[in-house]
């Protein structure tokens, strides 16, 4: 669990769930958890397919500036927020891309993870719209800013009751993908 000062970005098209990553992130950490967060979203003109990102503040202390200057984590869901959101990264920060999405790496980045999250949605829930619920069990994993069982808590909490076992699946799936990934490293 992270101890603290930590900054993610998650950042993406619209329609691929950006502002809904952070709610829940920010809800496990700050909600749940009680720790110091502030939330902030940034949306392109379009309504759907412009650029977007959510970014998160956390600390153990009293945040005093709101606004993500150097993030310890960043996810990328389009080629786009890739190429857009990476140059103000800390020099040991970790790039979480979707291959489906980000065909090339910016360079100069040491820690980038290529996790197929739509993929994975759509192979166990048959949906790609839960590729932001298998990112969000994918950071869970691999930042460890909170507990796992409480980021899933906090998925479980914010869906309708009927989605649970969906969305159960499409979050496990994510934190498989990255114990997997490690394991190989």
């Amino acid at each position: 669990m992270c101890t603290n000062h930590y900054e993610m970005r998650f950042s993406g098209s619209g329609g691929q769930g950006m502002m809904l990553m952070g709610d829940i992130m920010a809800e496990a950490i700050g909600g749940i958890e009680g720790r110091e967060i502030v939330l902030t979203r940034s949306y392109g003109p379009e309504a759907r397919g412009g650029a977007c990102r959510s970014e998160l503040i956390i600390d153990d202390d009293p945040i005093n500036y709101p606004t993500v200057r150097k993030p310890d984590f960043v996810l990328a869901m389009s080629q786009k927020a890739a190429d857009r959101y990476h140059d103000d990264m800390k020099r040991n920060a970790v790039l979480l891309v979707d291959p489906k999405f980000v065909h090339t790496i910016p360079e100069g980045i040491q820690h980038v993870y290529s996790i197929p999250m739509t993929q994975i949605a759509e192979d166990v829930t048959g949906k790609a719209v839960a590729a932001n619920v298998v990112a969000i069990g994918a950071i869970a994993a691999l930042t460890q800013v909170e507990k796992i069982d409480v980021v899933k808590q906090a998925v479980e909490e914010h869906f309708k009751p009927k989605l649970r076992p969906s969305n159960d699946k499409a979050f496990d799936a994510g934190v498989q993908a990255v114990q997997t990934l490690l394991a190989k490293k």
